[in-house]
């Protein structure tokens, strides 16, 4: 039955507001409506006439309606009753109203504020009038895009299948393409030119390009799933976009790519890329509350100056957590883990770490930092990397509390210049040292290191400064100092393997050290002109040990198991404490001085000088289980001593022209004063009390 007539027309409600007329057609009735020039203004329906209404709306009888050509030049509404479709073209150029059709062909919405909504399309649909709508439609197997060209145009819940070109592409400004399904694309999902427009919960699968793709200002991508797309997820060259909460699953490139300027990459979760996980090559960028995992490159790189990392979590990426070449970086609240290469590693320079909650479990080092003046500041949980926990090697870095724990390297290495390391809670259990620096004029301060299994700090920098520490329980050294010129003060070495402070570098002085029950040497000098001053040497093997010219000042050693002091080369040992030792002090340098010390209760002798031209002046030796002082080096000046109560002489000496004058030797188990050297000169010594003899020259 071909039929068409009026259905409604003209109702006036009591308000005063009227609705337009409705009408029914058919696939024969719509053509004396409906023609290549427009909108007929009137018409005739069943022998009826009409004149056409802004408003009026047309229902489309169910069937078939070939070769379509309509340009629709008035505001009207085509609605489809039942399965309506149409074969040709619609070309809405007024701002009129389409729902429920099929077509095979194309629709133009070149009117402003057009509306097209329930609608299958097996064709194209061009978009150029501004403020109009698309809304729970389908664009199946379009030969090229949905083209949006008008500017505030909204695209929603509809489903784009199969485009030989991209799925959308947006010319306009401020457009929303929000809600839609859209696949298997030959091009993008989606591309943006317009300035101001919003990408926001889409589903973006299977594209022969990227998910999204954009290089328009200020765009807005929000709340998409992007999946199986064979380039980018997401690629934006925008500046000032914004990236947030997508989800970005598989894609073949980079799962989010931003080169613009001020991108906002906010609660993305990017996985599974073919790439990197999110790209940032815009400065002044921010990356925040990401989870980005399983990329086969980096989870977050970085190439973009003045850009943050917060919040983010990268696991298990293919190559580093986070990798950044841009200058002036920030890393903030990052938990960088379980990656193949670096947790975190940044080449610029002035980068900024900040509260990072791990780095641990990656193939190469916790956090690496090649660039120089980089910061880090409360850096936890560094633990089981297979290099360094943290490895610092540009100049000037600043790095304060940090906790590293069993890396396969050092805890912290660095080897730029000028390092200032401070409050590293702990520096345990690593495999080398718990704290490795080569650079000079490094600052070392208030560091506790202990139970790893080389050294606890070893430097190897000139004009090194470590102070405030506490090494503890290290299979190497306490300290290791192989630098010239360093100064190490305050601090504790106890229960190490090794040597509780090692010094191979000239020049160092050493201040107020407790180095306790170390296997070695409490305090072990090799290297040249060192100062120990005011340090505590206890339980040891020897409490300090040197083959080089030292001087020791004030200091204490006591039951240490063989010397307190076992000096191999020249050594000045002044006002000092040796008590409960095996032997007290050995002193087989050339030119050794020992002044004004006391040498007591060791159980063999107090003080041994086997090097020529010593000099032993105002010491108190006393109740030691050997001789008091024994002298076998030639030109030996010993003055002013006394030596009480020792179990063999008091002074035993047999240097060649040695002076051996106003000493005080008594009660001792031998001779007070016993000389056998050639063209020894003794005068004004008193000895009194002793067992065998006081004063004897041999």
């Amino acid at each position: 039955m071909k039929w068409g007539f009026i259905l409604f027309f003209g109702m006036t409600l009591l308000s005063g507001s009227s609705y337009g007329a409705d009408y029914i057609v058919d696939n024969t009735t719509y053509l004396q409506v409906f023609t290549p020039g427009g909108v007929q203004g009137t018409f005739t329906l069943n022998g009826t006439e009409y004149t056409l209404e802004d408003g009026d709306t047309f229902t489309f009888l169910e069937g078939i309606y070939d070769t379509v050509n309509m340009v629709i030049n008035r505001t009207i509404s085509l609605v489809a009753s039942g399965t309506v479709q149409l074969n040709g073209v619609i070309d809405a150029i007024a701002p009129s109203s389409i729902t429920g059709f099929s077509v095979n062909g194309t629709v133009n919405l070149r009117g402003n504020g057009c509306n097209l909504s329930s609608t299958n399309i097996t064709g194209t649909l061009n978009i150029t009038g501004n403020s109009s709508r698309v809304n729970d439609s389908r664009i199946l197997n379009p030969s090229s895009a949905v083209m949006v060209s008008g500017d505030n145009v909204t695209i929603t819940s509809s489903y784009i299948n199969g485009s030989a070109s991209h799925g959308i592409v947006v010319n306009g400004r401020n457009a929303r393409i929000q809600g839609n399904n859209i696949t298997n694309s030959n091009g993008s999902g989606i591309l943006i030119h317009g300035e101001g427009c919003l990408a926001e919960g889409n589903t973006i699968y299977l594209s022969g390009g990227d998910g999204v793709t954009s290089d328009a200002s200020g765009a807005s991508i929000i709340r998409n799933s992007i999946s199986f797309n064979s380039g980018d997820g997401i690629r934006s060259s925008g500046n000032n976009s914004v990236i947030t909460n997508n989800t970005v699953l598989r894609n073949n490139g980079t799962g989010i790519y931003s080169s613009g300027k001020n991108a906002t990459i906010n609660s993305n979760t990017v996985k599974y890329s073919g790439g990197d996980g999110i790209y940032v090559a815009g400065n002044g960028s921010t990356v925040q509350g990401c989870y980005v995992q399983n990329n086969t490159k980096n989870g977050i790189k970085i190439t973009g100056s003045g850009c943050t990392v917060s919040s983010s979590y990268t696991y298990y990426n293919g190559e580093n957590g986070i990798y950044s070449t841009g200058d002036n970086t920030s890393f903030r609240y990052v938990d960088s883990s379980f990656n193949a290469r670096n947790g975190i590693y940044s080449s610029g320079k002035n980068a900024s770490f900040f509260y990072i909650t791990s780095a641990s479990y990656n193939g190469e080092n916790g956090i690496l930092s090649t660039g120089p003046s980089a910061s880090m500041q409360i850096i936890l949980d560094v633990t089981s990397n297979s290099q360094n926990g943290v490895s610092s090697l540009g100049d000037n870095a600043y790095i304060w509390f940090v906790e590293v724990k069993k890396n396969g390297m050092n805890g912290i290495h660095s080897s730029g210049k000028n390092l200032y390391l401070s409050y590293v809670k702990n520096a345990t259990n690593n495999t080398l040292s718990g704290i490795n620096s080569t650079g000079i004029n490094a600052r070392i301060l208030d560091v506790t290191v202990n139970l790893n299994r080389g050294n606890g700090i070893y430097s190897s920098g000139y004009n090194t400064t470590i102070a405030y520490f506490e090494a503890i329980n290290n299979l190497g050294n306490g300290l290791w100092i192989s630098g010239g010129r360093s100064y190490i003060f305050e601090g504790n070495t106890t229960s190490n393997r090794q040597n509780g402070v090692r010094v191979n570098g000239p020049d160092a002085i050493l201040r107020s050290l407790n180095a306790t029950d170390n296997t070695a040497s409490g305090i072990a000098i090799y290297g040249k002109n060192a100062i120990i001053y005011n340090c505590t040497s206890m339980r040891n093997t020897d409490g300090v040990y040197g083959t080089a010219s030292f001087r020791m000042i004030l200091s204490r050693t006591s039951a240490n198991r063989n010397c307190g002091v076992n000096a191999r080369g020249t050594a000045t040992i002044e006002q000092c404490t040796v008590y409960g030792n095996r032997y007290g002090i050995y002193a087989g340098g050339a030119n050794s001085v020992i002044y004004s010390s006391s040498v007591s209760s060791n159980r063999g002798y107090g003080v041994y000088a086997a090097g020529s031209s010593a000099t032993i002046y105002r010491n108190t030796v006393q109740s030691n289980g050997g001789d008091g002082i024994t002298v076998r080096g030639s030109y030996a000046k010993i003055y002013y001593n006394t030596a009480n109560r020792n179990r063999g002489s008091g002074i035993s000496s047999s240097s060649y022209r040695a002076v051996i004058a106003y000493n005080r030797a008594s009660y001792n188990s031998y001779y007070g004063i016993y000389s056998s050297g050639k063209k020894t000169t003794l005068a004004k010594n008193s000895a009194t009390g002793n067992r065998k003899r006081n004063i004897r020259r041999g």
